[in-house]
């Protein structure tokens, strides 16, 4: 059997990344130090030749990808069995709020316990063997050849201990990088490693928001679900990042909320917004809060340090009627509409927050 070599890379940064928060299979995106991460990659990888490319099908792998063959003319292979280990309810938890909802099971976790998964999740046993079989079918299907894996941090740690002869239990000693190559080879139905980056000589990737202390901009958001499951956004015009809008987004939709006024609580600023933005009057004891979010936003030419917080309130689906508004706020405000989780997970239109469709499952199957 011929050697075939790969080419294993962790997709760029995302904010989820940044605020320490479980992704598992949620599509999220790359930010701003992600995207540079990837084209850093890219021209990294330049002079180096592939003959396959595969990736995740989660966008933060796929965008990554997308970045080293933009001038190569090759196809990426998505695939669902590239994902990242399933982490069941835990996913869109921060580590903090995972260790104090899950006392007793996050220890498990810590400890690499291979049996052990997260609550409707995957267990590192069954992770690792569904990424060996991926990786065993990749080689087999093109041995001799060079190819470009990219994935997720689990996937490499999994590839790294194929590579290696480490176990599931074993803590690993070489870190998994955004964007970074790392090589190993197949052969004769063994695995090796070639070479694994570490942090050590690598230029750091700047994101804009770097070197400053960006001012923070605090946000009550209401998540406004309906008996049927459905959640009320508002399609917003203005705001949006030079990048959307070379994406070709003009508009974008989020949940109904805004930003604190001076001297005013998550809580008078959460009943202001909903009723200016809907006509709807909630009560000043609102709550609970089912998320929260911390992350440098794009606010047209300037950063800020966002801190969101999304508020439930169930309520029987009605039509929005804008109240007390501004002749600015209603030009940037163009319509209302009720989601479903699948609507959300289908459309391509632009949403926030990231990964709202499984904090509305979350929420509708309480």
């Amino acid at each position: 059997m011929a050697r075939t070599l790969l080419c294993l890379v962790r997709h760029g940064e995302t904010n989820w990344n940044i605020e320490r928060r479980f992704q598992g299979q949620f599509d999220i995106a790359l930010n701003a130090r992600g995207r540079a991460q990837a084209e850093a990659l890219a021209a990294e990888l330049a002079t180096v030749e592939f003959d396959y490319v595969y990736s995740s099908d989660l966008r933060r792998a796929r965008s990554t990808a997308e970045a080293v063959v933009q001038s190569r003319g090759l196809k990426i292979f998505a695939l669902p069995e590239l994902r990242e280990k399933n982490d069941g309810v835990w996913q869109g938890y921060t580590h903090a709020e995972v260790q104090a909802l899950y006392p007793d099971l996050y220890p498990h976790y810590l400890a690499r316990n291979a049996d052990f998964c997260a609550p409707e999740g995957e267990s590192l046993k069954d992770f690792q063997h569904r990424i060996t079989c991926a990786l065993i079918k990749i080689v087999q299907e093109h041995e001799g050849c060079s190819i470009l894996i990219v994935a997720h941090a689990g996937v490499l740690d999994i590839a790294w201990r194929l590579a290696t002869g480490k176990s599931l239990e074993e803590k690993r000693i070489n870190p998994v990088l955004n964007a970074t190559p790392n090589w190993v080879a197949y052969e004769k139905n063994t695995w090796s490693l070639v070479d694994w980056a570490g942090s050590e000589g690598r230029a750091e990737i700047s994101a804009p928001w770097d070197g400053q202390t960006l001012p923070r901009r605090e946000a009550a958001r209401g998540l406004i679900v309906s008996p049927e499951g459905r959640v009320l956004l508002i399609r917003y015009a203005g705001g949006l990042s030079p990048h959307f809008i070379a994406l070709g987004h003009q508009h974008f939709w989020s949940t109904p909320g805004g930003a604190l006024k001076e001297n005013e609580n998550y809580a008078a600023a959460l009943s202001r917004e909903i009723f200016e933005e809907t006509g709807l009057r909630i009560n000043a004891d609102v709550g609970p809060v089912v998320a929260t979010r911390e992350f440098p936003m794009e606010l047209g030419d300037d950063w800020r340090q966002a801190i969101e917080r999304y508020y439930l309130i169930r309520t029987p689906e009605f039509t929005p009627t804008p109240m007390e508004q501004t002749q600015e706020e209603k030009t940037h405000m163009l319509e209302a509409r009720w989601w479903g989780a699948d609507e959300l997970a289908q459309s391509q239109e632009l949403i926030f927050p990231e990964g709202l469709e499984e904090l509305l499952r979350k929420v509708t199957t309480r």
